[in-house]
Formats: C-alpha cells, sequence, structure tokens
C-alpha cells in the first residue's frame, strides 16, 4: 500500500514538473533585421513622390544598400525564429521590402516579399567554405590559455 501511494506522489510530482517545465517560457522568439510594424503599408511611399530621406525617416538606414548600382536600390529586411530554449529555430516569418530609386534619389519602384516569394527565388546553391583553419580540440583548449601558445603561424 505504501509503494502505490509512492507511486501516485512522485508521478503527480513529475506531471507537475513537465507542466512547470513546458509553461515557463521556454519557447523563444528571435528577430532578425528590421521589425516592421504589423500595420505597416507600403502605400505611404508613394512612387515618383517619396525620397530617400523620407523613407529613412519613416523605416530608419537599410538593412542593405546596393553597390554595383549607386545605391539605386535598398532591401529591408526582418526575419523572425522561433525555437525551444537551445535547439534549432525555424523561420517563421521573413520579409524583404524592396525599393528601387531614380536618378535624383526619388522612389521609382517598391516591392515587398514574403517567406513565400522569397522561396521562389532562383538562387546560387554553391556554398563556400569560409571555416578558414580549423584547431583540434586540444589546440583550441590551449588556445584559450595562451593566445599564440604553439608560436606564430602555426
Amino acid at each position: 500500500m505504501k509503494i502505490k501511494k509512492m507511486k501516485i506522489i512522485f508521478n503527480l510530482i513529475l506531471a507537475i514538473f513537465f507542466i512547470l517545465l513546458t509553461s515557463c517560457g521556454l519557447k523563444v522568439v528571435d528577430n532578425h533585421g528590421q521589425i516592421f510594424d504589423n500595420n505597416l503599408s507600403t502605400d505611404v511611399f508613394k512612387e515618383g513622390q517619396t525620397t530617400k530621406d523620407e523613407i529613412v525617416s519613416i523605416l530608419g538606414y537599410p538593412s542593405i544598400k546596393s553597390s554595383f548600382d549607386n545605391e539605386k536600390s535598398w532591401f529591408y529586411v526582418s526575419s523572425e525564429f522561433k525555437k525551444f530554449v537551445f535547439l534549432d529555430g525555424k523561420n517563421t516569418d521573413q520579409k524583404i521590402i524592396i525599393f528601387e530609386f531614380s536618378e535624383n534619389n526619388v522612389l521609382s519602384k517598391k516591392m515587398i516579399l514574403s517567406k513565400e516569394d522569397i522561396n521562389s527565388i532562383d538562387h546560387e546553391i554553391t556554398v563556400t567554405d569560409s571555416s578558414g583553419k580549423k584547431l583540434s580540440w586540444y589546440k583550441e583548449f590551449f588556445r584559450n590559455l595562451n593566445p599564440d601558445p604553439f608560436g606564430a603561424g602555426r
């Protein structure tokens, strides 16, 4: 009889623990880039009328300015990731607002791309390895103790 009561108490404590664990805010929403107001409408930006300065006063400076056409294209990028504590997150929302300007810095074209639009764009699939020089675990450990334990250039 005593063992049965212990099992019931253990199961009750275990259930309470899991309820508290799942409800204590372990899900994290992580925003990257520009954070747009949900009520933001691009109707505010009139083609042929709105200038770069007016856009900066409303949205701030862009995430990316094109360098190949003398900054005639501006990109405002926003991404939202949801993750559970330390696990990899999932991209739940993404928007890109693209503004193209004429010679006199007046808006000539605007576009909004959603996550679905972005996924349908053809892009280069090759990856450039940028990992640099990889060290073994023991070299990495000793490098933390002394910035150059193995001599310059190794």
